[in-house]
């Protein structure tokens, strides 16, 4: 029979999330709301007032009668109130499509969040932070996202310049996407710089040149490259 996993770093229980109190909005977000008020106090009473200016012309060229005036002028506050909420759905809908649009270029997902450890960096607590990350890849070892923002604390916060270097070419042997393969990338020239590791710098500049040539930022690195030379020479 298997043993019962052990976790090797202590974690505090999670807290039960609270349910929703009795005279809380529960499915509208407060600033959702606070949105269609403004709506509502902007928009309704400028199409209740054109409305009825319309309706009321129309009174005075004969076009309609005196009783379907009055009832236009009554229908006037469900169709100000359809106005309001058709508004706010289609400013929710296109400020909810920028925000894919930003995060998504080919259906890209927005960056992933890691609380826990991000909460430890604010704190200072960088150890505990990196060790948080090691015992994420553990569970998911293809989390290239944690990787490289593990790479990222090893190198800047705990002068482990081996273990960023180790991670970021990890990051090339696990498929990453192409926004990891550049960070990858970026992450090895930027330690290389760091570290004055002029070999291997060049080496990267070199591969980063090919890799995005006809690109700025390919272009960028093959002028770097060459200045590098240069100065050997």
């Amino acid at each position: 029979m298997t043993p019962p996993y052990r976790d090797p770093i202590p974690r505090p229980p999670r807290a039960t999330p609270p349910g929703p109190r009795d005279g809380r909005l529960r499915d509208v977000d407060a600033s959702e709301v606070t949105n269609l008020l403004r709506i509502a106090v902007w928009f309704a009473p400028a199409c209740f007032i054109m409305l009825s200016f319309l309706w009321y012309f129309c009174f005075d060229r004969g076009w309609i009668s005196g009783p379907l005036f009055g009832l236009l002028v009554l229908l006037n506050f469900p169709i100000a109130a359809v106005g309001v909420f058709v508004i706010h759905s289609s400013v929710g809908g296109a400020a909810s499509g920028l925000v894919r649009t930003i995060y998504s270029e080919g259906d890209m997902p927005p960056p992933r969040a890691y609380p826990r450890q991000e909460t430890m960096i604010t704190r200072g607590q960088y150890r505990e932070a990196a060790e948080y990350f090691r015992d994420h890849l553990v569970v998911e070892p293809d989390d290239n996202e944690a990787r490289l923002r593990l790479a990222h604390l090893l190198e800047t916060k705990l002068d482990d310049a081996a273990g960023a270097e180790a991670l970021y070419k990890d990051v090339r042997l696990r498929h990453p996407t192409a926004h990891e393969e550049i960070a990858a990338a970026n992450g090895l020239i930027d330690l290389y710089r760091r570290t004055w590791d002029r070999g291997r710098l060049m080496v990267e500049l070199a591969r980063f040149a090919e890799r995005y040539a006809g690109t700025k930022v390919g272009e960028a690195a093959r002028r770097e490259l060459r200045e590098l030379k240069a100065g050997d020479g």
